[in-house]
């Protein structure tokens, strides 16, 4: 069979990119969302309105229309980033100030460009919270750098800028993201109060069960710039519900195998176990009604939740099944009551609290991040580079050739590029079929109506709650009325909105047609660092695997050991791995080429997964050992995890060219088992887990196992 050429395949996926561009997400559209946002859009132009500055009121509604747009478009989450939206609003005052300051100089400008370009390249290494924030500063460094000015209206400009997104960020804080934090611990209470109907019928269906723990991880899949461990509780009890359906579901078969193999005994236990499920139903309950802030503290859910496995005497059979839902539900009583003490903590109900030290932390290490990225190994680098050149190329010909309004192609030619291919293409399409909907509709309303004054302000919010309402959609809709938008702020200083709009639309079809013939010629390719990046990522957690084992070796609790250590290791594993997995994700978006698989990338990365999930599992398993002893029976075995992961690193470095063996580690672990086997009591799960991820992971990169 011959095999399909790579010219083909190319043109296959750019036509899938175009196509998923007219896609759109009905289940995300919202006109609650959409009004929050337009709000601030419509009330910075009308405070500008009414005290007879329309160079203000644009100023702050465009501040205020562009934090907006970094919560709402692109797939933006149901709960306000907070922290994207702040850090956009940030990087658009600096821009502002940077823009306006150098576009008297247009070769400072353009040096200054490239400068913002590659720093907003790198910041795609963060995903949506870098790639928002950077995006958002180019924009505004390139629109007001044609609006030059010397320091002091500068530095109002930027203030300006800033007081349009600090009204965003202020109304989302108050009004939209408390909805949402109670949203998701409605969604997480009703997942539980499916799986205590569920107890109550083991053998009834376990879809509606199903179907609410998926809702409630959709609704905490809300992408953030500090981590909320408020939120982390939500999830780890979604995780757990999955676990304890999951425990109900094998119990309910085992119990109907039994009533057709043993009716005659099954009848027997049918009272126990009725007892049993009544105070697993009853437990599960409690849970939904203390996450949901209803009924039942914290206290008395935990006391329920360890009666579940009292005075119980079932068979083998079902006394494994029960004791293993008993410590489910305890561990879900336990998160509960974490999530209901944390939920009263505050001025709100449910809202997560962020402390000063944890969020300069998260800054740090972002920063460190963006720096990581920037280089040619790293996707993030070579798009970053590419941007400077492209955006850069493009502002020098607009420079050239004058045009009027041709600062609208370079903003094109910025926005469109991304660092994979189907995103670029796929952006490319929607932004180009947006703004040609969005010329049509506003030239369609200016020759209709030709507002002006508060006309423009009345225009101006209804498009804007069109606009963030289904921006989360489609984003080719958010591009159409984004388009509208701009186009009627501009009119209320410069009124020619047939005239703007046209102008837009074509240069936005020239900057995109360069951003898209840019990349088509200097393609990279995500595949060709995913050996790199996942190397990285094992020799993150060996390092963060090696501490914790020496403690267990040693006999210290890893708390002793330095917790604070072990913190940095295990956060350096969670950025390596995110830098894998967005490596990981783009080469899956690109046509094959070459020698890179992403499938077994992919493979890799789950199983690398499964690593890391093991050394979480065996340092928290040490936490809760009463009194360490140190146990020399796991030096050998500690030794081979540690060469394992070194050969597996290796081997994704040189991309698989040499032949290695991996140490016996099951047999290292049996006789660590003989050698010691009370020391080693509570810790044969996460050692079996490790064992079994890393013979998986070197089997699929093509390691030799004993």
């Amino acid at each position: 069979m011959s095999e399909t050429p790579e010219p083909a395949i190319a043109s296959a996926a750019v036509g899938r990119a175009f196509r998923q561009a007219a896609v759109v997400e009905r289940g995300r559209v919202s006109v609650r969302a959409g009004a929050v946002a337009a709000i601030p859009v419509a009330g910075m132009l009308a405070l500008g309105t009414a005290i007879g500055s329309p160079t203000a009121a644009v100023t702050m509604g465009v501040g205020a229309m562009l934090v907006g747009v970094a919560w709402r478009a692109g797939g933006g989450p149901a709960v306000p980033p907070i922290g994207t939206m702040t850090a956009a609003a940030a990087a658009l005052a600096i821009a502002t100030l940077c823009g306006t300051l150098t576009g008297r100089w247009p070769w400072l400008h353009l040096a200054t460009l490239a400068l913002f370009c590659l720093v907003a390249g790198a910041a795609t290494s963060l995903g949506r919270r870098g790639t928002v924030p950077g995006t958002q500063a180019l924009i505004a460094f390139i629109v007001f750098g044609r609006f030059p000015q010397p320091l002091g209206p500068a530095l109002t400009g930027a203030g300006l800028v800033l007081a349009g997104g600090a009204a965003q960020i202020g109304l989302a804080w108050l009004v939209a993201v408390p909805l949402a934090w109670r949203r998701q611990r409605a969604g997480v209470a009703d997942a539980y109060r499916r799986l205590s109907d569920l107890a109550g019928s083991i053998l009834g269906s376990s879809v509606p069960a199903a179907t609410a723990l998926d809702t409630a991880d959709r609704l905490l899949a809300a992408p953030a710039l500090f981590a909320d461990q408020e939120v982390t509780t939500l999830a780890n009890l979604v995780a757990e519900g999955r676990r304890i359906r999951l425990e109900l579901i094998v119990l309910g078969a085992t119990v109907d195998q039994l009533r057709r193999t043993d009716p005659v005994l099954a009848a027997e236990l049918e009272p126990e176990l009725g007892e049993v499920l009544e105070r697993v139903r009853d437990a599960l309950a409690l849970v939904a009604a203390a996450v949901a802030g209803g009924s039942g503290g914290p206290t008395g859910l935990e006391a329920l939740a360890a009666t579940v496995e009292d005075d119980q005497t079932l068979p083998a059979p079902i006394d494994a099944r029960v004791a293993a839902l008993a410590g489910q539900v305890t561990a879900a009583a336990s998160l509960a009551a974490e999530a209901a003490r944390a939920g009263r903590s505050g001025w709100l109900y449910g809202r997560p609290s962020r402390g000063a030290g944890r969020a300069a932390r998260a800054v740090v290490s972002d920063l460190g991040r963006i720096w990581g990225a920037a280089s040619l190994q790293h996707p993030a680098g070579r798009h970053a580079l590419r941007l400077a050149i492209v955006v850069a190329g493009t502002e020098l010909l607009v420079q050239r050739l004058a045009l009027p309004r041709g600062y609208w192609a370079v903003v094109a030619a910025a926005t469109v590029l991304r660092p994979s291919f189907g995103a670029t293409f796929t952006r490319g399409a929607e932004r180009v079929i947006g703004t040609c909907a969005g010329v049509v509709i506003a030239t369609l309303i200016a020759d209709a109506i030709d507002p002006g004054g508060w006309g423009i302000v009345a225009v101006v919010g209804l498009l804007a709650v069109c606009t963030y309402a289904v921006f989360a959609a489609s984003f080719t809709a958010g591009v159409a009325g984004l388009t509208a938008v701009i186009v009627f702020l501009l009119h209320a200083v410069a009124p020619d909105s047939a005239a703007i709009a046209l102008d837009r639309g074509i240069d936005t079809a020239i900057g995109g047609a360069i951003g898209l013939t840019a990349y088509a010629l200097w393609p990279t390719w995500s595949g060709t660092s995913t050996g790199w990046l996942l190397a990285d990522l094992v020799d993150a957690q060996r390092e963060y695997l090696r501490a914790v084992l020496g403690g267990l070796v040693s006999g210290r609790r890893p708390a002793e050991s330095g917790q604070s250590d072990l913190r940095a290791l295990a956060r350096g594993a969670r950025i390596a791995w995110t830098d894998a997995e967005a490596a990981v994700t783009l080469a899956r978006s690109e046509p094959p080429h070459g020698h890179a698989d992403a499938t077994v990338a992919g493979t890799t990365l789950g199983a690398l997964r499964r690593v890391v999930h093991g050394v979480h599992a065996l340092r928290l398993q040490a936490d809760t050992i009463p009194d360490p002893e140190p146990l020399p029976a796991l030096s050998e075995l500690a030794a081979g995890l540690d060469q394992s992961l070194g050969l597996v690193a290796d081997q994704l470095r040189e991309g698989g060219q040499r032949h290695r063996k991996l140490p016996p580690l099951r047999q290292q672990y049996r006789k660590a088992v003989r050698d010691d086997p009370a020391g080693l009591q509570g810790l044969h799960a996460p050692l079996d887990e490790l064992i079994d991820a890393t013979d998986t992971v070197a089997d699929a990169i093509g390691l030799e196992l004993p």
